[in-house]
């Protein structure tokens, strides 16, 4: 895996995050609710990669992920 999310070539982080523009990329509508100007919207998607995942729940997605099932609660 990648150190950062814009190391990632297949991700559409760059777009979202840093404002880099594409030909390719077209905004989802929940990305276009994050803020009202491109600024906002940038920034609080930046926000949301900023939490750090503990441990066990990233086994516990890893493995879940392995055995094709599903994660969480009621």
């Amino acid at each position: 895996m990648v150190k950062e999310p814009s190391e990632y070539s297949l991700s559409s982080y760059v777009c979202n995050a840093l404002g880099v523009k594409s030909d390719i990329h077209t905004p989802h509508l929940l990305y276009l609710a994050l803020g009202k100007t491109e600024s906002e919207r940038l920034d609080n998607y930046r926000a949301l990669f900023k939490a750090h995942v503990e441990t066990q729940l990233l086994k516990e997605i890893r493995e879940s992920i392995k055995k094709g099932l599903t994660l969480g609660n009621e």
